[in-house]
């Protein structure tokens, strides 16, 4: 165990030792005490609150919770987005549909766990930005694929893009870009409360890779629109105006 380790458990055990201890706010006989009353009806076993169980319950969900999410707005939803726009063959917008889906059942995951945490460790969270944008994100999140089905079907009818490809792009690079953030700011509210406090490596490592993905995310938007400029005008210069849904169709990046 590292020395920083040492020192994050050591800040827990006092921070545990004057909430929970005899008399404190959370101890045995503590008006606010969540997990007992210094019984056998305790849910950490007889005589009041268990730290270690406290600590290790909760420690392993925290590091799903994160890692989910991570997972979920840091690697799979940017590169459903690349997909759709340096892609070119027939059926990408179902491959781009099915793993948007994939990321957003990450999502969902973490965010079950997120709520669990909330309502479980005995800080209020409620009104704290971290889990405030995490529930803007996934209420967001659900009209996405309503709107890519729209923008899909609106696309294939005109040839053209229409309002609901519009709002399904820009929620699109609105909640991304809000989730990689939120990323962040849930290791400083870890940080703050001082609740499994993630380590400088970590924190580092994060931002790197979310920096450099966000990065080839919004590089894959620039180059998808520019190429989507010029297959629609070589289009339409071989074949005409819309509608050439057929020929148009397969270039799926191109919506």
């Amino acid at each position: 165990m590292t020395l920083s380790s040492k020192a994050v458990l050591l800040g827990l055990a006092s921070m545990a030792s004057a909430q929970y201890g005899p008399g404190g706010k959370y101890g045995p006989g503590g008006r606010n005490n969540p997990f007992g009353g210094g019984d056998d009806s305790g849910p950490f076993g007889s005589g009041g609150f268990n730290f270690q169980s406290f600590i290790n319950d909760r420690q392993k969900l925290l590091i799903a919770h994160g890692v989910l999410a991570s997972l979920a707005f840091v690697i799979f939803f940017p590169l459903g987005s690349i997909l759709i726009r340096l892609g070119s063959f027939r059926g990408l917008w179902l491959v781009h549909g099915l793993f948007q889906i994939f990321a957003y059942l990450i999502y969902i995951a973490a965010f079950g766990i997120g709520i669990w945490m909330v309502n479980n460790i005995p800080i209020s969270l409620i009104g704290h930005y971290h889990p405030v944008i995490g529930i803007v994100v996934f209420c967001l999140l659900f009209f996405q694929p309503i709107l890519g089905m729209l923008h899909h079907y609106q696309f294939k009818k005109y040839s053209r893009r229409t309002i609901w490809s519009h709002g399904h792009l820009w929620l699109g690079r609105i909640v991304i870009t809000l989730g990689i953030i939120n990323g962040g700011l849930g290791m400083l509210l870890a940080t703050e409360t001082g609740y499994f406090v993630p380590s400088k490596g970590q924190m580092v490592v994060y931002g790197v890779v979310a920096g450099i993905m966000w990065l080839a995310w919004i590089g894959a938007a620039v180059v998808g629109e520019k190429r989507r400029g010029r297959t629609s005008a070589k289009m339409e210069k071989e074949l005409g105006p819309p509608p050439y849904k057929e020929q148009y169709a397969y270039y799926g990046g191109n919506q």
